[in-house]
């Protein structure tokens, strides 16, 4: 069901990116020497052996006599033989950045639980330095191999006994996650079979498609307190297409995840409108793809803002509030936003704005005890929602009461809203999750969460082989804050793309225009054979969290 542990870990790091360089320098670290403990037993190994394997593939009389310990597999080694080999693209104003962020801090302080000086110090300054050295030698490119050139001592202490502490939390992590989406899979194909009447997939299909009569019109709206205009993304009546709806069209919101734009799903815009929903996308300034940038080109010293957790909620009330002033003093617009029919998509970081719109309060006593992560934690998302600690109670301000339902994309929270948090949203609620999320990874983010959901109109799709990064419209183009690898990416992220304009239109025509012919398309059996290889889908609205808690046992 998944990778083996080694290549989950790589595919964790390098979904990080600049995390990626320091997962991946966990196997040791040194100038010229490893010194490897575990408790009384040491064994020495030279960074030039590491170099010839590097580059040849061959091992050296001390490694082969070492691998005759750890019994690595020819696979295992030919990994090992990428990971010290493999060049990173980050300049050195990049990493300096990026480690000296809160995030980057904490990162460093857990991997000097394994790695440490010598005299067996945490070696905190010594890790950054040589980072950052490493990047300026290259000219942006550098090696894990590279880093270990310019560690300041002549050794690292690689200790194996905080190092298998942290591989066995990591495996417990990831048998967790596939106890829990082995049970969605189960509980989706007991629902697929319990709709003997359910209504044929291609008719459903045709639904959907039948709905998409309208041309799109392309509008830009300022609103006040956003850097960059609003994308409008408004239905036009086509010669034969369906008509004008009496209280106008309803109104999709999306917000993006950290580092993306207003354009990151113009791919879900574009087919909403077309659908006879109007979509308003906006740009966050303080997590998008320009606060990154600012961020690695040393202009600011914070991923994102304390204050971005409570502005982001208040960037799409803003924009609500702007399009019901346009609708009096714009008379081409005049009746175009049905404002009583109100939903909002969020992917990643927009997940949590959306759950917060929606209706999910701060609990603050859940985020306490998971903050700071105690360990190289296998949820990286936690390194940014225990930022939220420093913020006080927001209690039900961020809420917006016009939000009539949530279509949310790998969305994060588990330890902001906690199970009392995600218990207050009463409106109908889309979890989408990727199988092999490594960013905001399914079990912790969505799939515990969402049996926390109290509302009686929820829903969780689960995508195998889909990635955090599958649903994001424009990941793969140039000028990206950070080039995520296609491997990262995911496999079809075309194919997921389609299924989110698919569901996302029969969720919003069931939720918001309260068309009932749509409820089968929110269904397992339609989910199912919708789904096809290498993206297979299972959807559920029964999960409960007592049948997850056995599941976990």
């Amino acid at each position: 069901m998944f990778p083996t542990l080694r290549r989950r870990l790589r595919v964790q790091a390098l979904g990080l990116s600049l995390l990626g360089l320091l997962m991946a320098g966990v196997p040791g670290q040194a100038a010229d020497r490893l010194i490897v403990s575990y408790g009384i037993l040491e064994r020495s190994i030279a960074v030039a052996d590491l170099e010839l394997f590097a580059e040849t593939g061959r091992l050296t009389p001390q490694l082969r006599a070492y691998n005759r310990h750890l019994q690595l597999s020819q696979e295992q080694l030919e990994q090992l033989q990428q990971v010290l080999s493999t060049q990173v693209d980050l300049s050195p104003v990049a990493v300096s950045q990026f480690l000296y962020t809160e995030q980057g801090k904490l990162l460093l302080k857990q991997l000097t639980r394994v790695m440490q000086t010598p005299a067996r110090q945490a070696g905190f300054s010594a890790l950054r330095g040589a980072l950052i050295l490493a990047a300026a030698s290259g000219e942006g490119e550098f090696t894990l191999l590279d880093v270990l050139r310019h560690y300041p001592t002549e050794a690292i202490r690689i200790n194996v006994a905080e190092g298998l502490s942290i591989a066995q939390e990591i495996t417990e992590a990831i048998l967790q996650a596939e106890a829990a989406i082995a049970l969605v899979k189960e509980v989706a194909d007991q629902e697929v079979a319990a709709a003997t009447d359910h209504p044929p997939f291609e008719e459903l299909l045709q639904l959907v498609q039948a709905e998409r009569q309208y041309g799109v019109r392309r509008l830009n709206l300022v609103v006040p307190g956003l850097s960059q205009p609003v994308e409008i993304y408004l239905p036009t009546l086509l010669s034969r297409g369906q008509g004008m709806p009496d209280n106008g069209f309803p109104l999709v919101v999306i917000s993006h995840g950290l580092g993306g734009t207003s354009t990151s799903y113009d791919y879900l815009a574009q087919y909403l409108a077309s659908g006879g929903i109007a979509v308003a996308a906006l740009e966050h300034p303080g997590s998008s793809g320009q606060q990154l940038n600012a961020l690695l080109e040393g202009r600011t010293d914070a991923v994102v803002p304390d204050e971005e957790f409570f502005r982001r909620p208040q960037d799409v009330s803003r924009t609500l509030d702007a399009l019901s002033r346009l609708e009096t003093t714009e008379p081409s617009l005049r009746g175009q936003f049905d404002m009583t029919r109100i939903g909002l998509v969020g992917q990643s970081f927009g997940g949590y704005t959306a759950l917060a719109l929606a209706g999910a309060t701060y609990d603050l006593d859940s985020l306490g005890s998971r903050c700071p992560p105690s360990t190289l934690s296998f949820n990286p998302s936690l390194l940014l929602q225990c930022q939220a600690v420093r913020l006080g109670d927001p209690g039900d301000s961020l809420v917006d009461p016009r939000i009539s339902a949530i279509f949310v994309m790998n969305p994060i929270g588990s330890a902001l809203f906690g199970t009392s948090g995600y218990g207050q949203i009463s409106v109908p609620v889309m979890i989408v999750t990727g199988a092999i999320d490594t960013v905001a990874p399914a079990f912790p983010e969505q799939i515990q969460p969402f049996t926390w959901l109290t509302t009686s109109d929820r829903y969780l799709l689960l995508v195998s082989q889909a990635s955090h990064f599958s649903v994001i419209g424009d990941i793969d183009l140039e000028g990206q804050p950070v080039t995520i690898p296609p491997e990262i990416i995911g496999l079809r992220p075309d194919l997921v793309q389609s299924y989110m304009q698919v569901l996302g239109l029969g969720f919003f025509k069931l939720t918001l225009k309260q068309d009932e012919r749509f409820r089968p398309v929110v269904h397992a059996a339609f989910a199912k054979a919708l789904g096809t290889p290498p993206h297979p889908l299972s959807l559920t609205n029964t999960l409960s969290e007592e049948a997850l808690n056995e599941a976990l046992r």
